[in-house]
């Protein structure tokens, strides 16, 4: 059911609850569950009941089946993930939204961190204890290279990121979406969201720690004590696609695993 993240392809299965009793979340340690499409119609059904009555609302504010479906799945899982990993019902749980869109846990107050992210066909969700915690992932298809639009990633990407675009070309496609997500889950884990200036950040490889392990600076000056990850979060077999997920979590050489329903 789980094995390290780090350079592993997450594992497929049906759609089976863990059961709360037996979800540990030790120190050092970072749990990321993987739920991809096929699992979200049952999860639907386990899971309607756990919501807040402002959660069904915007689950019914939803114009579609399939992203209304997708919101309650991802939502049920991670009340009942949290709801685990607390010891507590995840009917009970208060959770909030924060001005960047991320949900909070308000009550019960505790050390827990957690990060979602979805694209299309996947969502990941990650838990960590004391620390800051996000987590991204986008969809690689076939489709135009965004790095060469006019204009696309301005204030976003650093001028040493921008640079290593421009080398990448004209295949540029995989390195951006490698720093996309590594920029998008270092500002999740900072909590800030893209409304800092993410182009004061620059993500890149570490190869010193080995392949798969990133770094990152604000204005050339290095972030210490983070473990700071690419994910192989796997494909979609039936459109052909790849997933880039990455992991920034404030715990120096943390534990990664991936887990699966």
């Amino acid at each position: 059911m789980q094995h390290d993240g780090l350079g592993a392809t997450a594992p497929l299965a049906p759609f089976v609850l863990p059961d709360p009793a037996r979800l540990a979340l030790p120190d050092g340690a970072v749990q990321v569950w993987r739920l991809d499409d096929t699992q979200v119609d049952p999860a639907c059904t386990r899971l309607a009941h756990t919501l807040a009555p402002d959660e069904r609302a915007r689950a019914l504010a939803y114009r579609h089946a399939r992203h209304r479906d997708g919101f309650i799945a991802r939502r049920g899982l991670l009340r009942w993930l949290i709801g685990g990993y607390l010891r507590c019902r995840p009917e009970a749980l208060c959770l909030t939204v924060s001005p960047f869109g991320k949900p909070v846990l308000q009550w019960p107050q505790t050390g827990l961190a957690f990060s979602v992210s979805r694209t299309d066909g996947l969502a990941l969700l990650a838990f960590a204890r004391d620390c800051r915690l996000g987590v991204d992932v986008e969809r690689r298809g076939g489709g135009p290279d965004m790095a060469e639009l006019p204009g696309f990633g301005r204030g976003i990407f650093s001028a040493q990121e921008a640079q290593a675009l421009a080398h990448a070309r004209p295949a540029s496609a995989d390195a951006l979406l490698s720093i996309w997500t590594r920029k998008e889950a270092l500002l999740k884990a900072l909590g800030t969201g893209l409304s800092v200036d993410a182009g004061a950040y620059t993500t890149e490889d570490d190869w010193r720690r080995g392949a798969g392990h990133w770094r990152a600076s604000r204005d050339g000056i290095p972030m210490s004590g983070w473990t700071l990850l690419d994910l192989d979060a796997g494909a979609d077999a039936g459109a052909g696609a790849r997933f880039r997920a990455a992991l920034a979590v404030s715990l120096p050489d943390a534990s990664v695993t991936w887990h699966s329903c």
